[in-house]
């Protein structure tokens, strides 16, 4: 890993939001270019000790929104552990592990040619369904505490493609089918240290954990009685969140039905705000009636663009201002295309385009596609210091297609 120091920019914190206050040394960075600002990571992790203290509950996160190890090393202190949802991941987080924390993982592709180093790495193991029970949770239950994942039959998300509760759900034992397995064979659950669900996506409402959490223990209230833990999921905002209240309410009625642990483990709400992906124009041109700006980055550093209709946020766009752009990416698919922007000035080969609110699930969904590289990572210090942390290489490129002294690593 590379680590060059481009030199403060400013005296004190520094915001890339604001178009006018980016430092200098922006303009000098490789791009495409992923920025993590620690002190935004720093506030974030704020709003969720504070959050974690006034509802009772351990802080995990979940690195599948974003998993670039410095960062997770910055953030470990302030956490109860990570949440993972393979052995690549345990292995990442236990590299980046502070002390005392723990590492917990779900996942419906469990292997069983991985599930005795998932046991080694894991403290905690939810088990995505009743088939994965019985095979596995005697192979790790020395070793890390054996949970079941649950689907509470109880949906939020308006789009299915994030609802974890959606018809036909790969993820978790559907309630009543726990409920109804147990009560055929309770000795089948011995061993049964916790449950995990995750019932939601992007929600600000915290009355709705409530409700999923009334469900779970009006159906499995024998279950949890027996139970150390329980591990809410994630899927919610907390910076402007409604209802904190009906988090503590949760948490305290799981802990009426019993002496449990509750984990709450939120992915995008502690980076997304984080997070920028920076870019360069490559060219300017007339097509039809749209001004196009090529960038040299791509919807494939952002997939969720492509994949959803995500709509990224960019650094000085307003829907007032007289030069607009329909900004493109800088591969040869059609539909790379990142949306309409007006800006205050004209834009130039050269400029800076810089996308905010881009912290979660980019780098760990980017891809190369056309060969064009992973963005350059860099941290954002306090002190508004630009640190290169890692840059894409050649050697990386062709050793994902069988070349280079990479390939057989």
């Amino acid at each position: 890993m590379t680590e060059d120091r481009l030199g403060p920019a400013v005296s004190g914190a520094v915001s890339l939001d604001d178009p006018d206050a980016v430092p200098a040394s922006l303009h000098r960075i490789d791009s495409p270019a992923f920025v993590y600002d620690e002190a935004i990571i720093q506030n974030l992790l704020t709003c969720g000790n504070t959050l974690q203290r006034y509802a009772g509950c351990r802080l995990l996160f979940a690195i599948k929104s974003f998993s670039f190890v410095d960062a997770l090393r910055l953030m470990a202190p302030r956490l109860d552990g990570f949440a993972v949802s393979s052995p690549f991941e345990a292995r990442l987080a236990r590299s980046a592990i502070a002390a005392g924390g723990s590492i917990h993982i779900t996942t419906p592709g469990m292997r069983s040619d991985e599930i005795d180093e998932i046991g080694e790495l894991c403290d905690f193991v939810s088990f995505n369904s009743l088939t994965h029970w019985d095979a596995y949770h005697d192979r790790v239950k020395d070793r890390a505490s054996c949970g079941i994942r649950v689907n509470p039959q109880l949906s939020f998300a308006d789009d299915e493609r994030f609802d974890p509760c959606r018809p036909n759900s790969k993820l978790g034992v559907p309630l009543e089918d726990l409920a109804a397995a147990f009560n055929q064979d309770p000795k089948r659950f011995s061993g049964l240290r916790g449950i995990l669900f995750h019932s939601n996506c992007e929600s600000e409402d915290f009355s709705e954990m409530l409700a999923t959490v009334q469900r779970v223990c009006t159906h499995v209230a024998p279950i949890l009685e027996r139970l150390e833990w329980v591990n809410l999921g994630g899927g919610y905002f907390f910076e402007e969140a409604s209802n904190p209240g009906a988090l503590r309410e949760a948490v305290e009625l799981l802990k009426s039905n019993g002496d449990v642990e509750a984990f709450l483990e939120p992915g995008a709400a502690l980076v997304r705000s984080a997070g920028y992906i920076i870019s360069t124009v490559l060219d300017v041109f007339s097509s039809g009636d749209a001004e196009i700006a090529v960038l040299d980055t791509t919807v494939n550093h952002m997939p969720e663009i492509f994949e959803y209709g995500w709509e990224p946020d960019v650094v000085g766009h307003c829907d007032d201002a007289p030069h607009e752009y329909l900004l493109a990416g800088s591969t040869c698919l059609a539909g790379d295309l990142f949306g309409t922007y007006q800006f205050d000035h004209p834009l130039q080969v050269g400029d800076k385009v810089v996308f905010n609110n881009a912290g979660s699930y980019t780098l760990t969904k980017a891809h190369v596609f056309n060969g064009i590289g992973l963005p350059s990572v860099y941290s954002l210090t306090a002190q508004g210091e630009l640190v290169l942390k890692s840059r894409f290489t050649f050697d990386q490129y062709a050793a994902r297609w069988g070349a280079g002294p990479l390939a057989a690593a």
